[in-house]
């Protein structure tokens, strides 16, 4: 789990060369978008996190502050989910505090409940059943 949450962290993780070059190309272009086009501060306005294949549902909540897997998750309140192909990316607009960008590794490790989410949202309505 990444919680990148300041310039620093996001610069630490662009470099970092462990990291799947789709995930790093993302994250790059979405701390962008946010600080330069929509004038937004990494840490007050915006929050980015990366969930990885082995990541916990109580690790993820650690991380968010809010659960979104395990057995009692929030109902999904997020704004929008965006199919990356190996990554999906989740946004949440809280009405207070920062805009939240969550990167979900698309991968059989990936937590089942986080996982289900992001693929039951591209499902096909009338294949659902």
């Amino acid at each position: 789990m990444l919680s990148l949450t300041d310039v620093f962290e996001v610069s630490s993780a662009l470099g970092d060369p462990d990291l799947d070059v789709d995930l790093r190309a993302l994250l790059g272009f979405r701390a962008w978008h946010m600080c330069v086009e929509h004038e937004g501060e990494i840490g007050t306005d915006v929050q980015i996190f990366v969930i990885q294949g082995g990541d916990t549902p109580e690790v993820i909540k650690e991380a968010l502050g809010f659960p979104i897997a395990g057995d009692h998750p929030d109902e999904p309140a997020f704004f929008s989910i965006e199919d990356h192909g190996l990554w999906f990316e989740l946004t949440y607009l809280p009405d207070h505090g920062p805009h939240t960008r969550i990167f979900v590794e698309n991968g059989p490790a990936t937590e089942l409940g986080v996982h289900a989410m992001c693929l039951g949202h591209f499902w096909p309505d009338e294949d659902r059943g």
